[in-house]
């Protein structure tokens, strides 16, 4: 006997996909081509959305992980469905970090790490308003660190964004919100090999373009082994913790070890009675990939959608479901 192979409609519309959905017998589905290959996708064209909701009656919400995108099949594919639900992922998503977020049993620490200050300012300045403990990693720990006059040798910084780091950073101790940057870096003169990588410590008051911490001609790659052992007391110390972003460039091994620690302060924190969240992206790459992985309370799909809900921001895909789950309640008790 020769099982039968699914081949998929070349297109996710038009008259394919449609022949496709209109032969589904009960109890089937149908695996339709990747949206994303039409440019009204992503525009959010109103005549692309109504050819998706052409195929169908009722719409599940269950991608979080794009929720934060204005796209047709995130919001606009709504208005023209029959009934719309949230899915299982996406209450699960909301449960924990809508209310876990907003309402933290503290203290509440938030770790925060990746390349750029500029993708990530916005929940820093909102953070700074909720959270009690801020750990801020990666190679936009630099931007902060250049901000207080420390030399970063090659490492990029974002020139636009100092003014910015120095307010937040005032403002978190206007607040008494304890804010940790790394006290030493792994540094290196290839972003890519680690061999000759060393530690450095970081001091203003040594750091100079005089006399830089981080030797002319190399990178600060990884936060260092007394900035881990920093940010695992601070982690270990609070009762709900969120993480978003890598500690350095934890794709190459000799640079991974910052990300790892917080990884395993996180699985720490979890088994000792904290609530732990990891909001996507590479932080769930990096905590995957040890052997074996922390235990997390729970690890979000979205991260740039996990980072807007938490500092308060009303999600497009979450804003047009509650839409039309308001407008069908309101046309049934019209219709009794």
């Amino acid at each position: 006997m020769t099982a039968s192979v699914y081949a998929p409609p070349p297109d996710c519309v038009g008259s394919a996909a449609q022949a496709a959905v209109q032969q589904l017998q009960p109890g089937q589905a149908c695996l339709l081509e990747n949206l994303r290959f039409h440019s009204g996708e992503a525009a959010s064209e109103p005549a692309f959305a109504q050819q998706l909701a052409a195929l169908g009656d009722v719409y599940v919400s269950d991608a979080f992980g794009v929720a934060h995108r204005e796209q047709a099949s995130v919001t606009g594919v709504l208005q023209h469905m029959a009934a719309c639900y949230p899915g299982l992922l996406m209450q699960s998503e909301l449960r924990y970090l809508h209310s876990t977020c907003h309402t933290p049993e503290r203290p509440f620490g938030v770790v925060i790490g990746g390349a750029k200050v500029r993708d990530k300012i916005g929940v820093l300045q909102a953070l700074v308003s909720s959270a009690d403990v801020l750990l801020i990693g990666g190679r936009m720990a630099f931007t902060f660190l250049a901000a207080e006059g420390v030399a970063c040798g090659r490492t990029q910084i974002e020139e636009d964004w100092l003014e910015a780091c120095r307010v937040m950073r005032e403002s978190a101790a206007a607040r008494g919100v304890k804010l940790l940057l790394p006290r030493d870096i792994v540094v290196a003169r290839s972003l890519d090999d680690d061999c000759g990588c060393c530690t450095v410590p970081l001091t203003v008051s040594c750091c100079t373009p005089e006399a830089p911490c981080v030797p002319n001609g190399c990178y600060g790659l990884d936060i260092g082994p007394e900035t881990a052992a920093a940010f695992t007391e601070a982690i270990q110390g609070c009762k709900t913790v969120f993480w978003n972003g890598p500690m350095g460039r934890f794709e190459v091994p000799g640079f991974a070890a910052g990300t790892h620690a917080v990884a395993r302060a996180m699985g720490q924190a979890t088994a000792a009675g904290s609530t732990t969240i990891v909001g996507g992206g590479d932080s769930v790459s990096a905590t995957n990939e040890m052997q074996p992985p922390p235990a997390i309370s729970y690890i979000s799909t979205g991260g740039g959608a996990s980072l807007q809900l938490i500092q308060g921001q009303l999600l497009p895909g979450i804003r047009a479901l509650a839409q039309a789950v308001a407008a069908a309640a309101a046309a049934a008790t019209a219709a009794s």
